[in-house]
């Protein structure tokens, strides 16, 4: 997937809070890419410490409104999940389409819940 002409853009290391009555978090190390044609894509690597087994590819709703609070997502990037130590190995989670259309729905649905 990674092509050596890629341009690594940044590498972010965050954490989020699955579990709003406790302090536990999932943390992973995120690296943003751009290809020459413009292709945006993240790769969300899984750090084994701490993470109660959560990878990109089981986050919910709420994990991803946690993620966009410090991602800002374009609607044409790509989301993929590492799996092990081959940067090559990896699994497409969503896009930021998908994502940004979810959390529109989440927010919406939240403030129709709490605000009545």
């Amino acid at each position: 997937m990674i092509i050596d002409n890629d341009e690594l853009v940044w590498t972010r290391i965050i954490s989020i809070y699955p579990f709003s009555k406790d302090n536990s978090k999932i943390t992973h190390l995120v690296k943003y890419y751009k290809n020459e044609f413009d292709k945006e894509y993240y790769i969300f690597k899984y750090k084994r410490t701490g993470n109660n087994d959560n990878i990109a590819g089981t986050f919910n709703d709420f994990y991803w409104i946690q993620v966009i609070h410090q991602i800002d997502f374009s609607d044409n990037c790509y989301i993929y999940s590492q799996l092990g130590n081959d940067k090559n190995t990896l699994k497409l989670i969503t896009s930021g389409k998908k994502i940004n259309i979810a959390m529109q729905e989440y927010i919406k649905k939240y403030e129709l819940e709490h605000h009545q």
